[in-house]
């Protein structure tokens, strides 16, 4: 974990430049598809906003022009409360399309302002960009259009933003460190639930959240809920879906990474359940984890006949009237784990933290085995 002084605090890195740069990329990407044609005026906030300002505009490929704001809210790493406009707008905004770029929106109230402020210029329309948002801190109800990361409530340096004027050369994202974060970094516990459809993965998991308190990411969810809310990266996704392709690991892992950084650095864990399916995705995990001090704690392996496994699957069709729970289909759907994810149980078991459970038999025994593992992680 690179740990790094600023002035009288400490911080260490939780996204790197690269990872970074891939998110703005995506919101570029974004911008460009939706403001074709507009000839967009980019207002930059400054000073926070200078370097994200920058590489976006660099990613820009349509007409567009730049001004810049500059607001002041910020002492220490507390906000004063107030806003005060230091330097004003001096362009003509009426009739234009405006595109606000921020730094890190956090309450929203500096947001509320800009955007009552800008209406009195009559803008055919304005939008809101930011690299960071830190969605639990709002006290406000404004739309976002473009958000680069979602993050917790913590203190961040770093990447244009500052600690009292210092640290806003620094090309990675550093998050304020204190002794109980680091020792909730060695005891937190990160689980990759596994096996076959039907081997009873959903059910175990909800046990396990309920007697550890550890949050729960499940790829199919997490993949719904960003298409849902029309972020950045859930439209990107969505095209891929759209065209009939597989979503690319990379874009899969940037998904997840934005959901396992709301839990905030003092979480539990997380249990990771449907990701990963394939060795890359499990190498990518462990560096997306690894830039943040965390690690998977175990890969917990529910083994199931696949006899069992049939009869579970269709008596599930049965019940729930699912189209997909047939004889045929459910072949082809333990084909493909066979083939495609088996291979991680050879992959975690070089890693050392491969757990085999006996998935068949009763519910409580199983349990009772995977709280064994559980609580003698270390």
């Amino acid at each position: 974990m690179d740990i790094i002084q600023v002035l009288d605090k400490k911080f260490r890195v939780t996204t790197p430049e690269a990872e970074i740069l891939k998110r703005v990329d995506a919101v570029a990407q974004q911008i460009n598809r939706d403001m074709a044609g507009k000839n967009p005026l980019f207002l930059a906030v400054l000073n926070g906003s200078f370097i994200f300002a920058a590489d976006l505009m660099r990613r820009i490929t349509i007409p567009c022009e730049i001004s810049f704001v500059k607001l002041a809210s910020y002492q220490g790493t507390t906000s004063t409360g107030k806003v005060t406009e230091v330097i004003g707008i001096n362009e003509t905004l009426a009739g234009r399309t405006v595109i606000i770029v921020e730094d890190i929106v956090e309450s929203g109230l500096t947001m509320k302002q800009m955007l009552e402020s800008l209406g009195t210029r009559n803008p055919e329309s304005v939008h809101i960009c930011t690299m960071l948002l830190k969605p639990d801190c709002l006290k406000v109800d404004i739309d976002i259009d473009y958000v680069a990361m979602r993050i917790p409530n913590d203190f961040i340096l770093g990447y244009g933003l500052d600690y009292n004027q210092q640290g806003r050369n620094l090309r990675d994202i550093y998050t304020l460190v204190d002794d109980e974060n680091d020792i909730n970094a060695e005891n937190m516990r990160n689980i990759v639930i596994f096996g076959a459809p039907g081997s009873g993965k959903g059910t175990q998991s909800d046990l396990i959240i309920e007697k550890y308190g550890l949050n729960h990411i499940s790829t199919g969810d997490v993949l719904r809920s960003e298409i849902k809310k029309g972020t950045a990266l859930g439209k990107t996704a969505k095209e891929y879906i759209d065209d009939g392709m597989l979503i690319p690991d990379s874009l899969m892992v940037d998904i997840l990474a934005g959901v396992y950084d709301s839990f905030g650095a003092q979480h539990k864990g997380v249990i990771f359940d449907g990701f990963p399916r394939t060795v890359p995705q499990a190498e990518a995990l462990k560096k997306m984890l690894a830039e943040r001090g965390h690690k998977v704690s175990a890969m917990i392996e529910l083994d199931v006949p696949e006899d069992e496994l049939m009869t579970r699957l269709l008596k599930r069709g049965q019940e729930s009237g699912r189209s997909d729970d047939n004889a045929e289909t459910i072949k082809k759907r333990l084909d493909v784990y066979h083939n495609q994810t088996a291979p991680l149980i050879e992959w975690y078991q070089n890693e050392g933290i491969r757990y085999h459970i006996d998935g068949l038999g009763a519910l409580d025994r199983i349990f009772s085995d995977i709280c064994q593992v559980i609580d003698h992680l270390a």
